[in-house]
């Protein structure tokens, strides 16, 4: 798979038309990185998978600690167990390494293998942040802007709580 690029996503953000702000800073790779701006604001993007190999790409304010088993009840999993996808399935779906997973790299999910799930309360936040691709920046937009974005990759987002 080839990697997600910078300029892909700078493209896509211009080609649905998205007003932006840009952060450039230097490497984040985790939510309690010290490198992280301050001001920005804090959300975590995960891949998981559940047995039967179907994908879930989840974003979600960083003060909600991912309760798996209350998700895969609103999913209507059943007693699938959803865990973390692994550093090969990140590159091979998305085309990201950890610490630089985004909805941006979305676009690499051409046979359309990941469910995107928006965690409600980020209807709520004035910005959204994600990285271009790359950890040593961060994009900002407005909520309905990140939707126009998902549904221009031909992503529908599925509203959890």
């Amino acid at each position: 798979m080839k990697m997600a690029t910078e300029q892909e996503a700078l493209d896509l953000l211009k080609s649905v038309g998205v007003d932006y702000r840009r952060v450039d800073h230097s490497a984040i790779w985790t939510m309690d990185d010290p490198n992280t701006p301050e001001g920005l604001p804090e959300v975590k993007n995960l891949l998981l998978k559940d047995k039967k190999s179907d994908r879930y790409y989840l974003y979600l304010t960083d003060n909600h600690r991912v309760d798996f088993k209350s998700l895969t009840n609103q999913l209507g999993l059943g007693h699938s167990r959803l865990a973390f996808a692994s550093e090969a399935q990140l590159e091979a779906l998305l085309g990201v390494v950890s610490g630089m997973v985004t909805p941006l790299a979305l676009m690499h999910d051409t046979d359309d293998q990941v469910t995107v799930l928006l965690n409600k309360s980020l209807q709520s936040l004035p910005e959204i942040s994600a990285h271009p691709n790359i950890n040593t920046a961060t994009i900002l937009m407005s909520y309905a802007d990140l939707v126009r974005v998902l549904r221009a990759m031909g992503k529908v987002p599925v509203v959890i709580n």
